[in-house]
């Protein structure tokens, strides 16, 4: 007697991982997609930490995230953006070439920032 799968149990085993496969994709993409956004949160609280090491930061209007002398978030990232000194609020844009991967809602970079 031959020991063996027949077709109909292959099949059955097949149908039973696509269906749990289907109910998983969903939540592992968004999970993925929530931690990206936290990433870029993350990094907006580490530009306000580094502005409060600046000596005399609260006598100007904002700084720049080129002046403040951070890491990259990523290579493949390029990243503008800027705390305001009077309401401590970071405001971060970046792009992936010429896709925008991240960016606050209404930011205006003001003209003296450049890109990192």
């Amino acid at each position: 007697m031959k020991k063996g799968f027949t077709l109909v149990e292959l099949l059955a085993v097949i149908v039973l991982m696509s269906l749990v496969m289907m109910l998983i994709f969903p939540s592992v993409r968004k999970i993925y997609s929530s931690n990206t956004n936290k990433q870029y949160e993350t990094y907006k609280d580490m530009m306000i930490k580094y502005v409060k090491t600046i000596p005399d930061y609260k006598s100007k209007t904002y700084i720049c995230l080129s002046d403040l002398g951070m890491p990259k978030i990523n290579e493949k990232l390029t990243c503008n953006g800027y705390v305001n000194i009077s309401e401590m609020k970071a405001y971060l844009t970046c792009s992936n070439g010429s896709n925008n991967v991240f960016q606050d809602s209404g930011i205006s970079v003001p003209g003296g920032c450049s890109n990192v």
